[in-house]
């Protein structure tokens, strides 16, 4: 048995997405799911599900690197938007916008331009204190459907990302764990930013919900807004909010970058 993919770039994020509406791959193991993205050399799995929501037009599975199911991408939400809208030819169920659920939520988006994403789960603003986990001007801790913890430098180039990234991620205070986020300003509403991703265990070349996190606590604590401009080593992307963050949304490019099959064993 084969199975088809399209392999998918957003802004240096790296994904397999899959069209499992008919369930056929769902019982495959985390390995088997981790193999894939070890031979592929991508960060994590997409699958493009049917919903039980009679409101959403498709279910987003995401598979990490390491065959762990996560409750939320934000590049790989853009990126199941393209292959839904461009590559399955799927019509909306509200105009131009697709609606879909994740492990946790009911999310909205483009399928086409630069795949603007509402981002509907921002919460525990600060809950967490994380002032202490590493020296920084600006420490901060936000959930953007994943969690994150946030810290300024000087100078992102200096900074040990796989050392200090490990040993925050596994802190103790963090039960599933966090994604560990260093920023360098960059002049009036721009930053530059750097995550280590867990589920990946090293940093990536770009994180949605890592980059939304960064211009919302930007946004918060001095006053940016309301479209932030965030690079990342992979490329650009832009972070839009209204002044009580109701409405959040992410967008960037995304590239496909390949169709090919899979043998399933």
């Amino acid at each position: 048995m084969k199975a088809s993919f399209c392999r998918y770039s957003a802004t240096g994020n790296t994904f397999l997405i899959f069209d499992n509406r008919d369930a056929s791959l769902t019982s495959l193991s985390g390995e088997h799911f981790a193999n894939w993205c070890n031979t592929h050399y991508v960060d994590g799995l997409l699958f493009l599900e049917s919903s039980d929501n009679p409101k959403a037009d498709f279910h987003m599975r995401y598979v990490n690197a390491d065959g762990g199911e996560v409750e939320m991408c934000g590049n790989g939400a853009r990126s199941i938007l393209h292959f839904a809208g461009q590559e399955l030819k799927m019509t909306p169920s509200e105009g131009e916008t697709f609606s879909f659920t994740t492990m946790n939520s009911l999310y909205k988006g483009k399928g086409d331009g630069l795949f603007p994403l509402l981002m509907t789960e921002i919460k525990d603003w600060n809950l967490i204190d994380v002032s202490d986990l590493f020296k920084s001007e600006m420490s901060y801790y936000l959930n953007t459907g994943v969690p994150h913890t946030l810290f300024q430098v000087d100078d992102l180039n200096n900074v040990d990302l796989q050392e200090n990234g490990r040993r925050i991620r596994y802190d103790e205070r963090f039960p599933k764990g966090s994604n560990v986020n260093f920023f360098q300003l960059e002049g009036p509403n721009k930053v530059r930013v750097r995550t280590y991703e867990r589920g990946v265990e090293g940093e990536t070349q770009s994180c949605g919900t890592g980059a939304t996190a960064v211009a919302l606590s930007l946004g918060k604590l001095k006053g940016w807004g309301p479209k932030v401009e965030v690079q990342v080593p992979g490329g650009l992307l832009a972070i839009s909010f209204n002044e009580d963050f109701s409405e959040v949304y992410l967008e960037g490019p995304v590239e496909l970058k390949e169709r090919g099959l899979l043998n399933i064993e």
